[in-house]
């Protein structure tokens, strides 16, 4: 993701949106129609990218960092919704048979050994929400951005699961009920670490423990699934 303007980047979607394949992996078809574009794009020196899984705490994200730049201004942040503020351009993830995206073991250890050769902010979901004061202040550092404590603590209160849920500029309550029924489930559920889990049977976290294991044995990355 970027923060430059990427008017060429169309995405007309109606009705449910159709999978192909780049490079084995398994796409979105708009984003396999203007692949050419996402692969040749050249970031500048002083963009700011954004590297995440899908439904990783994105969204969340794009808010903090444009509350940073606007110094907490948050009607400023209202301009437009998140989506179309920030558009997505990046998907470069190792595939895994027919899961759209692909890996996200592949995907979290890529970026945690690219660390080593680049300059890059590793953020976790679970540390935002332990302490979203500490973590936004860590990522306005990294920006270049100094904050006073007033303007901090502004960033923090807007940027709250439950201040964001209700904000259509963040809950992509703005898009049309052919791509995202939020009567069936909303965008922003509850925002709890951990809540997945509850979900699963006692099999299916067993296998899921076994599971990220064994794919996880090669790093030293590691994840909080309970704070």
């Amino acid at each position: 993701m970027t923060l430059n303007k990427t008017e060429d980047l169309k995405f007309d979607a109606t009705g449910r949106i159709s999978f192909d394949y780049v490079q084995g992996i398994r796409q979105p078809t708009p984003t396999c129609d203007i692949w050419d574009q996402i692969w040749n794009f050249q970031a500048k020196p002083d963009d700011l990218l954004i590297g995440t899984y899908p439904k990783a705490g994105t969204t969340w994200t794009q808010e903090i960092v444009d509350l940073i730049q606007n110094d907490g201004d948050v009607e400023n942040s209202k301009r437009a919704p998140t989506h179309v503020r920030f558009p997505f351009i990046e998907w470069i993830i190792p595939s895994v048979g027919s899961v759209c995206w692909g890996s996200w073991y592949d995907h979290v250890k890529g970026w945690w050994k690219a660390k080593d050769q680049h300059r890059i902010l590793y953020l976790f979901y679970e540390e935002m929400k332990k302490n979203p004061k500490h973590e936004i202040q860590k990522l306005a550092e990294f920006t270049g951005k100094k904050l006073d404590d007033k303007v901090l603590e502004k960033i923090v209160h807007h940027t709250s699961f439950d201040v964001m849920k209700q904000n259509p500029m963040a809950n992509y309550s703005t898009l049309p009920t052919e791509i995202m029924n939020h009567s069936i489930s909303p965008f922003m559920r509850k925002g709890a670490v951990g809540d997945w889990k509850k979900h699963f049977t006692v099999a299916q976290n067993e296998r899921f423990d076994e599971d990220y294991k064994m794919n996880m044995a090669d790093t030293s990355l590691t994840f909080h699934f309970q704070l």
